[in-house]
Parts: structure tokens; sequence; C-alpha cells
């Protein structure tokens, strides 16, 4: 279990920051407001009742809800499994930010019903969808993830990083 203890640490860590970062827009901007930062990034307050980048948000429904809320309860359970099984400090480490960001999005969903969703980067008027800290921690450790795999595991990844 002292193995653990770091990577729990960063969890919790991680985990206080994205609620703390949507806490922080939630009583700076009302909900759908806009405030630009520079002339790519704007901070807004996004509800989002869908998945990952608003897919399916524009659905208010209470089956829809529940598929998306237990689908990604159960995506949350298989990471943490892996988790659990695996020895490597790179690949905990990757696992790590994507049970912090999935537990901060799993606990929105849960308390609010929705996403506090609120970096919007764009070109002129061509905007990506908005995310959060959340969604940026499980795409980078995935990222870290996938490369960990095609390295080969630990030991090649600690050598060529």
């Amino acid at each position: 279990m002292k193995s653990y203890y770091k990577s729990f640490l960063l969890i919790i860590f991680l985990f206080a920051a994205d609620q703390y970062t949507k806490w922080l827009i939630s009583i700076n901007l009302k909900p759908w407001q806009i405030k630009p930062v520079t002339s790519f990034l704007n901070l807004v307050h996004v509800r989002n009742t869908g998945m990952v980048f608003g897919f399916l948000s524009g659905i208010h429904n209470k089956t829809v809800f529940w598929i998306i809320t237990i689908a990604s309860f159960m995506a949350a359970i298989f990471v943490i499994y892996l988790f659990i099984i695996e020895k490597g400090k790179f690949a905990r480490f990757s696992l790590s930010l994507i049970i912090a960001g999935a537990a901060g999005n799993l606990y929105d969903r849960f308390t609010k019903g929705y996403v506090i969703d609120f970096v919007d980067f764009h070109i002129k008027t061509h905007h990506w969808a908005s995310f959060n800290l959340a969604d940026s921690l499980i795409t980078i450790g995935s990222l870290l993830l996938i490369l960990y795999f095609l390295l080969g595991g630990d030991r090649n990844v600690s050598s060529s990083i």
C-alpha cells in the first residue's frame, strides 16, 4: 500500500484543483457568460450535461443522463482496476491523472447533474469544444498511457524520456 501513497496524494490534489477551478468559474461567471482572455482564449461557464466535448449535451433526458453516468462510472472502475494491478510508476502516474479527472467530472455529474466546462480555445469564429481541468487530466493521462504501452512498459519509458 505504501507504493500507492504518492499516487493517492496526487489524485486528491488534482481532484481538489479541478473542483476549485470549477468553483472559481461558477462564482465569477454566470452560466453561459463569456470572458475573453486573449485573441484565442475565452473563459466561459458552460454546463455540460453530455459527454466528452459536449457530445449529447443538447439532449435533456434522464435516460441519456444515466447512460452517460453509468458508462463513465464503469470506465472509472476499469481504470482503477488497471491502477491497482499496474506496477510501473509511469503507468501509475498516467492512470492517476485519468482517475483524478474522472472523479472530478463524475462528482459534478452526481452532485449537479452537469459538468462545468470553462476553457474555450478558438481561432476567429471557429471554437474548439469547451473543456475543464478534469478533461485535460483525462486526455494527458490517456496520451501518456498510450506512450507507455507503445514504448513497451516502464523500463523503456524511463530510458526514453
